[in-house]
């Protein structure tokens, strides 16, 4: 209705125009009485005729313009009505999508004409769809969203490691590894296999996301890591070529990874850290501490990055337990999360303590679950528990009061332990000496009243004494410590008739270690 009426506007302004034009050239012909009087008299002449036309065609240039900038008035507010009002209109819709809901979107849509009317109504469907989706549509989403799932759970089946083949090495060490069942945020996965008869290899790790293309870039990862090293590259020779093919590959994906080698003959176990969790480790049966070390950048995080290996030797009965961050990222109803409250006490709870590797994965998988509360709120995520089982003896350990007072129940202790296995009297004494001089170090450092627990072994493979001492020290090395020259020379010594001499630092208690070698 506007528009015929804004239509017959235009037409009478033209018409007005063109009578004004016509008008005009009357007048003109009738201010000359003489014409006039000329034109009465003589109305069929030649002169007249010419006269006449001679007028119009002075005019004609006016009115044909009148006409061009009518027309061009009706073009311009046309073109306004027509498109530019109504794309005005639209972009201000699509701008406000995520405000309105499905029936503003509509109604909106409604009021816009022309072309980009079409578009609104055809962005109202789908917001109307995608807010009410109908049976059909909701059946399809579904059926698609399994199928995605099964997809990407058979891919991250494929990335599970087949049963190591039993060799030489197989009695050194028990290992497990588990998937956490679960809602999948991300692609988890772990892998280990041998290098040679007596190289370990351990990876977890975990590509942010669960489509089909995450989980495909998790399968590359695990390939690209397997082969370098298999190809002898050092470890890393092997994480900077892993990372410089995946960056190429994707400038969006990325892998978290720790990624470690055993030497299952020495214990020494070297690892880089590469976006992943602090792992935790537990010396022989004391507790699962944070093994915090560096942590680099992810594996394709960054097209330049200068990696650097870790290393630590461990022990007969040293646990190490790697995860991927979906284990600790878990929350309970009040948003506390699993690794913040509960992931260290529930590895050093002693029923867990004194399981096996597979054991240890399950029981921490349930206590994921119970920390839940809901089954909905569980994360799947990867886990490896490794054992390392070499030496024939298993320590023996005493707990005594950190003074000076219990330092002959300690002598006594060790004197004890060594005759039993066979120590010369000789050796013996060189050992007690060096057992006297560093419980006598601890006792400076504990904390008061603390407890010290002394544990030794002998191993026959490598012809050597381990001592070892835990306690509450806050984090001083009880050999580093100068605060008296009696304590400087017992550090001197020990360091001096020692194979080697370590601490590390815990949360609740520290270790130091001395390894003496006994003579042929």
């Amino acid at each position: 209705m506007k528009h015929r009426l804004f239509r017959a506007c235009l037409c009478l302004l033209l018409l007005l125009l063109l009578g004004g034009n016509l008008a005009a050239a009357a007048a003109d012909g009738g201010d000359d009485p003489a014409a006039a009087s000329e034109t009465e008299t003589v109305r069929e002449t030649p002169a007249s005729t010419a006269k006449l036309t001679s007028e119009i065609d002075r005019r004609a240039p006016a009115a044909v313009l009148s006409v061009l900038l009518a027309f061009a008035l009706y073009g311009f507010v046309l073109l306004r009505l027509r498109v530019l009002s109504p794309m005005h209109r639209l972009t201000e819709l699509t701008a406000q999508l995520e405000e309105l809901d499905a029936e503003e979107v509509r109604l909106r849509a409604e009021q816009i004409t022309g072309e980009p009317g079409q578009s609104a109504r055809a962005i109202a469907a789908y917001v109307a769809a995608e807010e009410d989706p109908t049976e059909e549509e909701r059946a399809n989403a579904v059926a698609e969203n399994l199928y995605k799932m099964r997809v990407v759970d058979e891919i991250c089946r494929s990335l599970l490691p087949q049963d190591l083949k039993e060799n030489t090495a197989s009695a050194t060490f028990a290992l497990a590894g588990s998937i956490q069942p679960g809602m999948r945020r991300n692609c988890a996965f772990y892998d280990y296999f041998f290098l040679d008869e007596n190289t370990l290899c351990l990876v977890v790790g975990q590509v942010p996301g669960s489509g089909i293309a995450e989980a495909m870039f998790a399968v590359v990862a695990q390939t690209a890591i397997r082969s370098r090293l298999r190809m002898g590259r050092s470890l890393i020779e092997t994480m900077s070529d892993v990372n410089s093919q995946l960056y190429d590959l994707s400038g969006r994906n990325y892998v978290s990874a720790m990624v470690g080698v055993l030497n299952t003959v020495s214990g020494q176990f070297s690892f880089v850290n590469a976006g992943g969790t602090v792992p935790f480790l537990m010396r022989s049966e004391a507790r699962y501490e944070w093994l915090r070390t560096p942590v680099y950048a992810a594996l394709g995080a960054n097209e330049s990055v200068s990696y650097r290996s870790e290393k630590l030797r461990l022990n007969q009965g040293d646990r190490l337990f790697l995860y991927t961050a979906d284990l600790g990222e878990m929350e309970n109803r009040e948003g506390e999360k699993f690794l913040e409250q509960e992931l260290q006490s529930a590895l050093n709870r002693s029923r867990s303590r004194t399981r096996g590797t597979e054991e240890l994965l399950r029981f921490m998988q349930d206590e994921a679950a119970v920390f839940c509360e809901s089954g909905e709120d569980v994360l799947s995520s990867a886990g490896l528990a490794l054992e390392y089982k070499k030496g024939s003896r298993d320590y023996v350990y005493i707990m005594v009061q950190g003074t000076p007072e219990f330092a002959a129940t300690v002598t006594e202790f060790i004197r004890k332990t060594l005759e039993e296995r066979g120590v010369a009297p000789k050796n013996r004494a060189k050992l007690l000496l060096l057992a006297d001089e560093l419980f006598a170090l601890c006792c400076r450092v504990c904390e008061t009243e603390a407890d010290i627990k002394v544990a030794c072994a002998l191993m026959p493979e490598e012809n050597t004494v381990h001592l070892r001492m835990f306690a509450p020290m806050g984090g001083r090395d009880p050999l580093e410590v100068r605060d008296n020259p009696a304590g400087e020379n017992a550090a001197s010594y020990i360091r001096t008739h020692t194979k080697r001499a370590a601490f590390e630092a815990g949360t609740d208690r520290d270790m130091v270690e001395i390894i003496s070698e006994l003579p042929e």
